[in-house]
């Protein structure tokens, strides 16, 4: 939360249950934000400009490069193990990214004055981020970005705002797409920001000042702040005490179905029926500023005033739970192979691939079973790929357009060939297009060329230096001018002494 004076909470640990863990942190400084990507990945941000992060659910946790060390970061949103943004602010606004785990910051987003309350990924939606702040020139902050943070732009997302109003760093709820979001203000009441770019403020009876918001679906929501913690369960438009116990301000909402935990003070609040009654869960040292879950994970984590980071192992039921994710290789063709132990709304898995560490991209699609307790095995496979280095990894998604991704642990590589080859293309016959695969063993030029049956050429496919490795080129019958007729045609190869032809098939 926004502050200048902080009152520091020191309690000796006395409660605690097993499932609860500190974690060894690298810094003893104030962190205002923690962001779970999943259960391995979450990064968190802080006083002095600091970032951490841990890839292994916390065994491990290390101190990026500092975007700016001048400053000081509010909140921050992980998108994967290398990827972040985090904002921060002095006489400016300030937002960063980075894609290579924290070695490395661009700024993104700049801006006089105001305040950047939230940055929260748009559920369901690649590369959708949404940017939150305090209101500046008579009106709120509000940013998007489609690509990951990289630019941001605030199009049709006008929202005017009262003199003074002001909101809360980490105060922001994002509900499934499609729907809406939440963030919280200093002026009794939240707003409900619409997707289609329109707005309502929800009055907050008894609570002026929501720090923190959650909701377990569309429905259910929680807000609370210095005083009081609140309840709606029809997402917003009216509004219940639950009387929540503890001291301090309420600094972290989480949950799911009816459980919630929330932080306030030195310790975590916990409550199994949707707050009617409240148990103290764990009491640590120092003050407690925000918590998270990530949407598709079963530990909580929340950050502290002196440095602390404490993880939480949760029972909430995974949506689809991986019992193995494995690959195999021959040749140049890879088969991946994993299997589910529960799903839950599975709609399916989309099948991403990265080649020599650059962008990831989709290569395949493989349906889901729905909802089962039983075991399913899955299976997708690629052909004829070239030389390089590939990663793969899982984006499984629900009916509902919630997504998580799992990562092949093992990197696949598939090296030089030991000679030359040309082989049949595929499809064949073909229609309009298709894929012509070849190998060489040595650096040289290469010419690649089809003909038709008279031997006239019809196109130029490669005429260039290549290294060593394999290739694929795709031929397109609807790419010439004047077009060509169905028919059989050559295609060759040559490449210094090495020269072979292979025939194929237009038919149409």
């Amino acid at each position: 939360m926004k502050t200048i004076t902080f009152f520091l909470l020191f309690c000796l640990s006395g409660i605690t249950t097993a499932q609860w863990i500190e974690q060894t942190s690298p810094v003893t400084s104030l962190l205002y934000s923690v962001s779970a990507v999943n259960d391995n990945v979450v990064w968190a941000c802080g006083a002095g400009g600091v970032v951490l992060r841990t890839a292994d659910a916390g065994n491990t946790w290390s101190q990026t490069a500092s975007p700016n060390s001048s400053i000081e970061f509010f909140t921050i949103q992980g998108i994967d193990a290398l990827t972040a943004i985090v904002s921060g602010s002095d006489a400016n606004t300030f937002a960063y990214k980075t894609i290579d785990g924290g070695a490395t910051w661009t700024q993104t987003f700049s801006q006089a004055g105001g305040f950047i309350d939230a940055l929260k990924a748009f559920n369901g939606i690649p590369g959708a981020y949404g940017l939150i702040g305090d209101p500046v020139g008579g009106r709120w902050t509000i940013f998007e970005s489609n690509d990951y943070g990289s630019t941001w732009d605030s199009t049709g997302l006008y929202n005017p705002a009262a003199p003074g109003e002001a909101g809360w760093n980490n105060s922001y709820f994002v509900a499934t797409p499609g729907s809406s979001g939440w963030y919280g203000t200093k002026n009794t009441k939240v707003i409900n920001a619409f997707s289609n770019g329109t707005y309502s403020d929800l009055p907050t009876p008894g609570l002026t000042n929501s720090f923190a918001i959650w909701g377990n679906d569309n429905s259910r929501l929680m807000t609370g702040g210095d005083n009081i913690m609140l309840y709606s369960a029809d997402g917003g438009a009216s509004w219940a005490n639950t009387n929540a116990i503890g001291t301090g301000d309420i600094a972290g909402i989480v949950g799911h179905a009816s459980r919630w935990w929330y932080a306030r003070g030195s310790s975590v609040y916990f409550s199994t029926d949707d707050g009617a009654n409240w148990t103290t869960d764990y009491t640590t040292t120092g003050t407690y500023f925000h918590m998270t879950i990530s949407l598709r994970g079963k530990y909580l984590w929340a950050v502290r005033d002196n440095g602390g980071i404490s993880r939480y192992e949760s029972d909430i039921p995974l949506p689809v739970e991986l019992s193995s994710f494995s690959s195999s290789v021959n040749g140049r063709d890879v088969s991946l192979n994993w299997t589910t132990s529960t799903e839950l709304n599975n709609y399916g898995f989309d099948i991403e691939r990265s080649v020599n560490f650059g962008q990831w991209s989709k290569v395949g699609f493989v349906a889901g079973y729905g909802t089962t307790s039983n075991p399913v095995s899955y299976s997708y496979s690629e052909r004829g790929l070239i030389s390089g280095k590939y990663n793969y990894r899982l984006k499984q998604s629900d009916f509902n357009g919630n997504y998580t991704y799992y990562d092949l642990n093992n990197e696949i590589s598939i090296g030089v060939p030991s000679k030359f080859s040309l082989s049949q293309n595929y499809p064949n016959p073909f229609n309009p297009s298709t894929k012509i695969n070849y190998e060489i063993p040595y650096d040289g030029n290469v010419s690649l060329k089809v003909y038709d049956i008279s031997g006239k050429e019809v196109m130029t496919l490669v005429n260039d230096f290549q290294k060593a490795g394999s290739y694929s080129v795709n031929f397109n019958s609807l790419s010439q001018t004047a077009g060509i007729s169905s028919g059989v045609y050559v295609y060759r190869i040559t490449s210094g002494d090495f020269s072979q032809s292979r025939k194929m098939i237009l038919a149409k």
